[in-house]
């Protein structure tokens, strides 16, 4: 004998009952067994030295009577060779109970290759028992192409050393062995000499450290206006000049001649904090995109790369005093 449960259930499948309510049984099933997703893609895969790219972030389908979210997806600002460059607030949209969040970040890299994303874990908490979930996403992967500055008369692109062959030549040797005496004794002599602050005068008379000079430099670059497409060229080739001469003149290397990957080298000591000198590196990376391969930043990195020029030199500044015994 079937039940009137059983006869309705057997209705269904038999078309007993009528359409509209065979829809609705359906829908409430698919409505008790639906969950929250959660998303993480890029805008596109691929890009070039120093071009933006947005990272969408998403977690749909959130019933908001029984859970709350306790943490949001933390990405750092720099993190496998991706530096973030903005990030949107979190919008929020509730639709019949279900509670959807969005994100959106801009990100870049100036290394090339293919680099992973990877965000922490989400947590969702139960209003009612307190118990947490996480939910993660896959890691998104960019590849990060190299510009092409083949077609570019002005660049020279970096050959390997050659081996030459050397003839003995005892003049030189001699003087040779006579320089390296005479720089041992400049050594010596330099070392016995309390270190002081380099100081250069102006044409006007006034004299001024290297850092003040500098950053004076970067504030009259600020208000110059050369951030305009056409002379963006000349801005990031005037932001350059002005971090090279002050490591010129405050620490006599051959700054002006070396390439960017040379100068970091010769920096290296005053640039062990990682993420002051990752952010340097980025910074002599975007410029060398601009002067030697054409590319064009966005409108806000043009401040950013002052902001980043005027913290690195006051950091290794701050760095060179405390090693000259300036600063407690």
């Amino acid at each position: 004998m079937n039940t009137g449960i059983g006869y309705k259930v057997r209705g269904i499948l038999n078309g007993a009952i009528p359409t509209a309510s065979a829809l609705l049984v359906c829908f409430l099933f698919a409505t008790a067994g639906r969950s929250q997703t959660v998303t993480a893609k890029l805008d596109r895969d691929k890009i070039v030295l120093g071009e933006q790219v947005t990272l969408e972030l998403k977690l749909e389908g959130l019933n908001g009577a029984r859970f709350f979210l306790k943490d949001w997806f933390a990405l750092p600002d720099t993190a496998n060779h991706i530096q973030v460059i903005r990030r949107d607030t979190t919008d929020t949209i509730e639709v019949n109970g279900l509670t959807s969040y969005q994100q959106h970040i801009t990100v870049t890299s100036f290394d090339s290759g293919r680099w992973a994303i990877t965000l922490s874990k989400l947590a969702i908490q139960d209003k009612a028992t307190g118990k947490q979930t996480t939910v993660k996403t896959d890691s998104v992967f960019i590849q990060v192409l190299p510009v092409d500055v083949s077609a570019l008369r002005d660049y020279h692109d970096v050959k390997d050393i050659i081996d030459v062959p050397v003839k003995s030549n005892y003049t030189l040797l001699i003087a040779g062995i006579a320089s390296a005496i005479a720089a041992a004794g400049l050594i010596v002599l330099l070392l016995k000499r309390r270190k002081k602050p380099a100081i250069i005068q102006q044409t006007n008379g006034v004299f001024i450290n290297p850092i003040d000079e500098a950053l004076q430099n970067l504030q009259a670059l600020a208000s110059e206006g050369l951030t305009q497409k056409g002379q963006l060229k000349l801005f990031y080739t005037r932001l350059d000049s002005i971090c090279r001469t002050y490591f010129y003149r405050r620490m006599q290397i051959q700054s002006m001649q070396s390439t960017s990957d040379e100068l970091i080298i010769k920096l290296a000591v005053y640039l062990q904090d990682r993420g002051v000198k990752t952010t340097f590196y980025q910074l002599l990376r975007l410029v060398d995109a601009v002067k030697f391969a054409k590319y064009l930043p966005a409108e806000g990195q043009h401040a950013q790369a002052l902001q980043h020029a005027t913290t690195s030199l006051q950091h290794i500044e701050k760095q060179l005093q405390i090693a000259n015994g300036h600063v407690n």
